[in-house]
């Protein structure tokens, strides 16, 4: 239920419709529509996580270390300039709205260069390769973020009400999930079917192409919800300084807000975490666990499943649940998720083979894709109710620079996930270009097959354990938040 809100009798009007409209609930067919623009970051990311280190590492031959480094590059260049673009687009002025015309510039660049990163040319220098996949993995991350952060930005302004932020974060996750889960059905079901079929690389060129149409399609149709929405967004401040000079202060506010602080913090320990486990992941399914394709295809699946049926969920019981200890929770369940397994087998505990151990992997990835469900959810709800908190604390709106900075907490984070995962294939002695000479059937050496799993589970689990610590630090709950709408309101009347 939405609350009651009560305005001055010295409010504008313009500014008594606005405020009656973001407490209001969201027409259905806009809010799904405008959720739908999460595809274009989840399909990019999930493809870019999930096949992207093996891809160029196990099949174009590059070796661990320059991967990790051309591709953790892509999201440090962007996390620097995610800042920027969240603080332009938090003031840009246009008959389209201020977050439209940068998610127009953003989608054709990120499709471009998507499709270009799955298609390196062959035969050529290691450095040319090198420098190829890292330029391109710099034009990818900065132009998924022109879309990315002025979409993320937008679905703060919709609404006001504590529990129907939820909600929009839900839909906008479970649309995500099932942009993930397509990529995966996609890949295993239509691209690399059979004992090999990760091995050809001929058949990553297509599969970027058709995972490409897909996020273009949600695009498209959150740029029309995006459209008809856009009345909700608040007003533009009148008297804005220059860009540079309205980034700086920005940015020195919101590191002020210490609930942004904790967000921030935590949000970075977590992502690291995510970045080591999932570049790892197609590494450690295929030589430590020794699944067969179909036997990553089934817990790949289990695990966006477990995403999937997150949403629905979450945002039929938000509102019962306070938002911080819903992302304690399921922060706990993701970490022992990732760390038990890897764990148990390393300690000779875990003897499975062939199906039984999928069928394992498989439950234990569903129950991880739960947890992880409701830890996103929940902090970008309490990335909108922090937004809030700042404009009482210090009279501006910060919307996309909050989560510009959330954005960059989690690409320069993932990007040292990557990074780690790249090196710990360089020192493990994993050999370069493994699976495309000779399949996945390569003889690896037990220390570099225990290194590997060491570090895709209870190593990157020890960075979520920091983060769980950081998290228990946050303060604005919902009695906390109410009062603050209250004071909102009589503030912008003046």
């Amino acid at each position: 239920m939405s609350a009651v809100v009560t305005t001055p009798d010295t409010t504008p009007d313009h500014l008594i419709d606005a405020i009656a409209r973001r407490h209001t609930p969201l027409p259905l067919l806009p809010k799904i529509a405008y959720s739908a623009g999460s595809f274009v970051d989840a399909v990019t990311n999930n493809v870019m996580t999930v096949f992207g280190l093996f891809y160029v590492t196990a099949i174009c031959g590059v070796s661990g270390a320059s991967a990790g480094v051309a591709l953790s590059a892509g999201l440090v260049v962007d996390a620097i300039l995610d800042p920027l673009i969240g603080s332009i687009s938090d003031g840009w002025r246009s008959r389209l709205g201020r977050r439209l015309p940068f998610m127009m510039l953003g989608l054709p660049l990120s499709m471009i260069a998507f499709v270009m990163i799955f298609s390196l040319p062959k035969g050529v220098p290691a450095t040319t390769l090198f420098v190829t996949l890292l330029l391109l993995s710099v034009m990818l991350r900065v132009s998924v973020s022109l879309f990315n952060l002025p979409f993320l930005a937008l679905g703060a302004e919709l609404t006001d009400d504590y529990a129907e932020r939820s909600r929009v974060a839900a839909w906008r996750w479970g649309l995500g999930m099932i942009g993930g889960l397509a990529t995966v059905l996609i890949g295993f079901g239509l691209f690399f079917k059979g004992a090999d079929g990760l091995s050809q690389k001929s058949a990553y060129t297509p599969f970027a192409m058709t995972c490409a149409a897909l996020a273009i399609g949600g695009a498209l149709a959150a740029m029309w919800g995006t459209f008809v929405l856009r009345g909700r967004a608040h007003p533009i401040a009148v008297n804005r300084p220059g860009w540079l000079r309205a980034l700086l202060a920005g940015l020195v506010e919101i590191f002020r807000n210490r609930s942004f602080r904790v967000l921030f913090s935590s949000s970075m320990l977590f992502f690291v975490a995510q970045g080591v486990a999932l570049s790892l992941g197609l590494h450690a399914n295929t030589y430590f666990w020794r699944l067969s394709g179909d036997g990553i295809k089934v817990v790949m699946l289990a695990y966006f499943c477990g995403l999937l049926a997150g949403a629905p969920l979450i945002g039929v019981f938000a509102h019962l649940f306070d938002k911080k200890r819903m992302l304690l929770v399921s922060l706990g369940i993701l970490i022992v998720t990732q760390a038990l397994p890897a764990s148990l087998r390393l300690a000779g505990l875990l003897h499975m083979e062939g199906m039984p151990l999928v069928i394992v992997l498989a439950c234990n990835a569903a129950i991880g894709g739960l947890g992880l469900t409701a830890a996103a959810i929940a902090v970008s709800s309490m990335l909108a109710d922090a937004a809030d908190e700042h404009e009482y604390l210090f009279g501006s709106r910060r919307e996309g620079l909050y989560f510009a900075g959330w954005a960059f907490a989690g690409k320069v984070a993932t990007g040292g996930g990557a990074l780690i995962a790249g090196l710990v294939l360089q020192f493990s002695g994993f050999p370069s270009g493994a699976a495309a000479n000779v399949g996945a059937q390569v003889a690896l050496r037990p220390e570099t097959i225990s290194l590997l799993g060491l570090c895709y589970g209870p190593g990157a689990a020890l960075f979520s354990i920091a983060g769980v610590l950081i998290m228990l630090l946050y303060r604005l709950d919902r009695p906390t938040h109410a009062r603050i709408l209250e004071q909102l309101i009589q503030q912008r009347a003046v």
